[in-house]
């Protein structure tokens, strides 16, 4: 029997050119990603999932610290990307958010307010799809920091302790592309072992080894470029106690940048297993 508030925790990628009114013609080449993540927001769905955290890698950074939008409503758009008529927004849920601060201060972590500021585009595409898709309900956007992988499971931990605390059911994103040097052509430049990066994120989910991604070569990040493995790593420390269930929806990097939809734990999906 599932125990816990957090009914969902999944990773989902964040490029701007998913969205049809931003990537037009090109949306062909992700049709892999954009349904995959229909599947993702279903599940999400299915939990009855109330609010949403979503920990993105494009909020401003901070060092040392977490930092979170705080306006009662949050929202975005897509104006960087030529296209300011297409928003998202949603209220924040403060009690959730009161909880999180308190299990981080009590951790040691540091948290910053931000303001009177538009979300970033890792935290609008998620959203984008999840409401077009069909969730409505609360949200809570962090970034992450430069702190080390065991203060990013220690944060995630903070998240499911916080979840545990306001009777709601709790999803937790994780907003994160992989390696962004997979083709010549690809952004951030190419790099002939970038691929491993993505490899060893797929298998790790596939075979349910969330420790593997932990545990990761340093050295293999740099090479990728990625920009979505802290967030990994807050959302495997929110998993840690959980019944897990892990599944890649889709992989594909049609312009060198790989995108990846998937699910660590799902109390729905729990469930279902035991009653087949």
């Amino acid at each position: 029997m599932w125990k816990s508030n957090l009914v969902f925790v999944g990773i989902a990628p964040h490029p701007p050119i998913m969205v049809p009114e931003v990537g037009g013609d090109q949306i062909a080449q992700v049709e892999r990603s954009i349904a995959a993540m229909r599947d993702f927001t279903e599940r999400i769905i299915g939990n009855k999932t109330e609010t949403i955290v979503i920990v993105s890698p494009h909020a401003p950074l901070e060092p040392d610290a977490f930092v979170f939008y705080a306006d009662p409503q949050v929202q975005g758009d897509f104006s960087a990307f030529r296209v300011p008529h297409v928003e998202v927004r949603a209220p924040l849920d403060r009690e959730l958010l009161h909880a999180i601060e308190k299990e981080a201060n009590r951790e040691g972590f540091r948290l910053i307010p931000l303001r009177n500021r538009k979300l970033d585009h890792g935290t609008t595409v998620p959203l984008y799809f999840l409401q077009r898709n069909g969730w409505r309900g609360r949200v809570v956007a962090f970034g992450y920091s430069f702190l080390s992988n065991q203060d990013h499971l220690r944060f995630g931990a903070s998240l499911k302790r916080a979840a545990e605390k306001t009777g709601r059911r709790i999803a937790l994103v994780a907003s994160g592309d992989l390696s962004h040097r997979l083709k010549p052509e690809a952004p951030a430049g190419y790099n002939p072992q970038a691929h491993l990066f993505d490899e060893e994120i797929v298998a790790s989910l596939r075979e349910g080894d969330l420790e593997r991604i932990v545990r990761l070569d340093p050295n293999l990040r740099m090479i990728a470029g990625e920009c979505g493995y802290r967030s990994m790593i807050v959302s495997i420390g929110a998993s840690r106690e959980l019944p897990l269930n892990c599944e890649v929806l889709s992989y594909e990097a049609p312009f060198g940048v790989g995108y990846m939809v998937a699910q660590l734990a799902s109390a729905a999906s729990q469930q279902n297993a035991r009653s087949n």
